[in-house]
């Protein structure tokens, strides 16, 4: 057994990379909590607990290739696009890095997960797109405003000196309609109320979202829960935080209303190792909003987040991007996907470190 103080080790735990250690006969002796998040399997109780246990035959003949040659060399190696195949049969590709430590008798595995680094772009791409769509938006409102002010001024000024009927029926549409885009620019240019931070629980939040959404007693939705009771508190705006969930699940609704046996379901989980706008996070709280409608248009996809943008006749096109925003003060992201017949809001929030050491004192 190398002689290792495994309380040491314990800063490696902040890692996204997972880390795996190995004695010379290559026995599992560590693992860091991004590699026991990942499915590695440390069991101190049994005498045989060789990395190939874990892994299927295809696996094992590489990997025990490059375990024993970085031992015989004394060195470090490094597989781009190592394909892991578990002894369940579930696939990985990664990048693994093994070096020998004479220092400690071991081995010392990294390993990063190539789908990982591939949402990373991903997700870089879509907040970079999003954020330069707002602002935009946000530009052109200003423009569009100061015109709408003058259409308005100079409709009542004509109604005060026009007496027909015909005439003040026209000119009280123009400064109806002036008032209508007058709101929906306002809207576009006014950022979410400023937030109220502190500590509350993801479910008190979903409950209520929950409430509200199964308030219409004609709906014939069927709502449906499936939440995580061990995530801990999330920090961040509660009030603000429902009405990004509520915008979320009312355009799931009205998707929805005209299909049969149509259902929402409202699920929470804790997610391991993923990025959020271009970030890998340790732990994540992930809230999903899944419908059986029909699907969003696939040439919308990438315009659903814009200001303006619905696919609903009488829409604003501005709940989903404010619930962004308000998603976005959090520190998250919002992504989707979406086919007919199902479609998936999912909303990513950071757990900070402190969050869940509080919970567990």
């Amino acid at each position: 057994m190398p002689n290792i103080d495994k309380t040491q080790l314990s800063f490696l735990n902040q890692l996204t990379s997972e880390i795996v250690l190995l004695d010379r006969n290559l026995k599992v002796i560590w693992l860091n909590d991004s590699a026991l998040n990942k499915g590695w399997v440390l069991n101190s109780k049994s005498k045989d607990n060789i990395i190939t246990d874990q892994f299927s035959e295809i696996t094992n003949g590489p990997l025990i290739n490059l375990l024993k040659k970085t031992i015989e060399r004394n060195g470090t190696k490094t597989k781009r696009d190592f394909e892991l195949t578990t002894s369940a049969n579930t696939k990985r590709i990664i990048d693994i890095t093994v070096s020998w430590s004479n220092d400690f008798d071991c081995l010392i595995l990294e390993i990063l997960c190539v789908d990982n680094l591939n949402k990373i772009i991903d997700s870089t791409k879509t907040f970079s797109t999003q954020k330069i769509a707002a602002n935009l938006a946000r530009t052109l409102a200003h423009e569009v405003k100061n015109p709408l002010s003058g259409i308005r001024g100079s409709a009542q000024i004509l109604d005060k000196k026009l007496n027909d009927n015909f005439s003040s029926k026209f000119l009280n549409i123009i400064i109806n309609e002036t008032d209508r885009l007058n709101s929906i620019v306002t809207k576009i240019l006014t950022p979410p109320s400023k937030p109220n931070f502190g500590n509350f629980n993801i479910h008190s939040a979903l409950e209520k979202v929950y409430a509200l959404a199964d308030a219409d007693e004609t709906s014939q939705i069927n709502l449906t829960r499936d939440y995580d009771p061990s995530i801990p508190e999330i920090n961040g705006d509660e009030n603000l935080f429902v009405q990004a969930l509520l915008n979320i699940v009312k355009n799931a609704q009205q998707a929805i209303e005209k299909t049969e046996d149509a259902s929402i379901t409202i699920k929470s989980r804790i997610e391991y190792g993923t990025p959020i706008n271009g970030v890998i996070h340790q732990t994540i709280c992930c809230i999903e909003i899944k419908d059986n409608g029909p699907g969003i248009p696939e040439d919308m996809h990438d315009q659903v987040f814009f200001p303006m943008v619905s696919v609903k006749e009488n829409g604003s096109g501005l709940g989903l991007t404010i619930a962004q925003d308000i998603i976005r003060i959090h520190g998250g992201s919002i992504v989707f996907d979406s086919k007919p017949g199902k479609t998936v809001f999912a909303i990513h929030i950071p757990i900070r470190i402190e969050n869940r050491e509080s919970q567990i004192a």
